[in-house]
């Protein structure tokens, strides 16, 4: 599920670019959608993505640099990449529309199956092992929801 940042991102961005009403409908409906609301938070990032990209080429929007990227971190830690793939992926396991929530919870599992406090102290080993764990995760209640 979208956030409610990520909604209003991209309503801001529809607006900045001048999008009419059918256009931005074409733009969900490419996405399987009839409402922003409706898109996961991985699509709702794709969306965003093509149209902070339109923004910037027209001038409109400057792009703020992607998460944990400014971090400087020793070879051995988790990189920003991973550490966003872990927390977009536990977003969309996420029942509760909170990125309060996500938080909370992803550092709970972390704790209980990595002894680990927090996501900024994953190691690249204990990244791809959490990364893992959620995916086996996803793949579960997949297996659950098509069993019923």
């Amino acid at each position: 599920m979208a956030t409610k940042f990520q909604i209003k991102k991209i309503h801001t961005l529809k607006n900045i670019l001048g999008l009419n009403e059918d256009i931005y409908r074409e733009i969900l409906n490419s996405f399987n959608a009839q409402s922003s609301k409706e898109l996961n938070f991985n699509a709702a990032n794709r969306l965003l993505n093509q149209l902070e990209n339109k923004a910037v080429s027209l001038n409109r929007w400057e792009k703020q640099s992607k998460k944990y990227e400014s971090l400087k971190r020793p070879q051995h830690m988790a990189t920003a990449s991973q550490m966003r793939m872990l927390e977009s992926l536990w977003r969309e396991l996420c029942y509760i529309d909170s990125d309060k929530f996500a938080k909370t919870s992803l550092r709970k599992i972390l704790k209980m199956k990595l002894q680990i406090d927090d996501i900024m102290f994953l190691t690249k080993k204990q990244a791809n092992k959490a990364i893992n764990l959620v995916l086996g995760m996803k793949e579960n209640l997949k297996d659950a929801a098509t069993s019923l």
